[in-house]
């Protein structure tokens, strides 16, 4: 046992200066940013029962400073009043400024938000695309800040960081694993100086891609039964031979992704097996090993182990560490490392077993059969 936790202490230790590295290397978006040039920015935002946030979204883009922007939104057969939102701010602004396009269900062997995000990019006409989830918001120098990073660097395609609200227990508890996956898990870092596919960051908090590489790439539809499209996407550019870079933006960007534990377990648990490979043994390796290493330490070091009570010293550092960067609450950061934990356990085991065993993927009220479908980007 003492090997164990000499093993887990370790690996702790690496994490947070693998946390401290990747925030301080790891680029931030400049509000002052200077565009070289304005090329035409397609911005697509795929909509599907967003009725509480789709307003806030669109007219934060409608705000931008950026100037040569389109806007795109597809109503993806919301049954909430999405559709009738969308087309009073279109009647409103104009539909120069904002399409409104009523979507087409999903045809055979298609998740719903790829092809929702085909539709757009087939009517988009910018040189830049900008991928964009429904329920982020950007401040007005956003987008200008990120096609002034773009231009001298030429990366194929930008992922921007969020700024990540979380109101209420359940969203504080479990939400900062994204931010943990990021910064302190993976070397992010050394992402953005690799073309490694398997390290490529995407996200639906912004993708904003060449067109010219989007379209070498086959676009979404080379990603049609892609459950973790905005990673994919990243991927697959990066297997084309384009580059890919990860920026912080938490300053500009920001979203309240689930309201609720809840919703915050029914969304993740579409993705967790996904993220596995569909791979039942590495599944259960990884749900195992979270529990060692990130639950164990603290029951060891209730029993009196001094090497786990380092350990949770440890972990305790590296979290107020990276929430005071990120402006998450510094309790949190202090209290609920091990229920983050056990939250995402019961995530990868209820995935393991609706979208694994029984083979079903429910996603924002449609059922797919999850063997039907992938992470994306796989190489077959």
């Amino acid at each position: 046992m003492r090997l164990l936790s000499l093993i887990i202490f370790a690996s702790w230790f690496l994490a947070l200066i693998r946390t401290i590295v990747n925030l301080a290397l790891i680029p931030r978006l400049r509000a002052d940013g200077k565009t070289l040039r304005e090329p035409l920015v397609s911005v697509i935002i795929p909509a599907r029962d967003e009725a509480r946030i789709i307003e806030r979204t669109v007219r934060a883009f409608l705000a931008q400073s950026y100037p040569n922007l389109e806007i795109i939104v597809v109503n993806d057969r919301s049954v909430d009043g999405t559709g009738e939102i969308l087309r009073a701010i279109n009647d409103t602004i104009g539909a120069e400024r904002v399409r409104v396009i009523d979507g087409a269900e999903p045809p055979e062997g298609w998740l719903g938000k790829p092809w929702a995000l085909h539709q757009g990019s087939r009517l988009a006409r910018g040189e830049l695309l900008l991928f964009v989830d429904a329920d982020v918001v950007y401040a007005p120098e956003a987008v200008r800040a990120a096609v002034a990073f773009l231009e001298p660097r030429r990366p194929s395609l930008l992922s921007l960081l969020p700024y990540f609200e979380m109101r209420g227990f359940g969203e504080n508890a479990a939400m900062p694993m994204l931010a943990m996956f990021c910064f302190t898990f993976m070397p992010t870092w050394i992402s953005n100086r690799t073309r490694v596919a398997a390290l490529a960051i995407g996200g639906g908090t912004g993708n904003l891609i060449v067109r010219e590489r989007y379209e070498a790439i086959g676009g979404h539809e080379a990603l049609k039964g892609s459950v973790v499209d905005d990673v994919a996407l990243a991927r697959l550019v990066r297997r084309s031979g384009g580059a890919t870079e990860t920026v912080r933006a938490d300053d500009l960007v920001s979203l309240r992704m689930y309201h609720g534990l809840a919703e915050v377990v029914e969304g993740f648990t579409k993705n967790a097996f996904a993220v596995f490979g569909r791979n039942y043994v590495v599944g259960i390796l990884i749900t195992a090993g979270s529990v060692v290493f990130h639950i164990l330490p603290y029951g060891l070091a209730l029993a009196g182990d001094r090497i786990s009570m380092a350990t949770v010293i440890v972990i305790c550092v590296t979290r107020l560490i990276l929430f005071r960067s990120l402006r998450y609450r510094l309790d949190n950061a202090l209290l609920l490392h091990p229920v983050m934990v056990g939250i995402w356990t019961w995530i990868f085991v209820r995935s393991l077993w609706i979208t694994g065993i029984l083979g079903k993927l429910l996603w924002r009220g449609r059922t797919y059969d999850a063997r039907q479908t992938r992470f994306g980007a796989e190489r077959r």
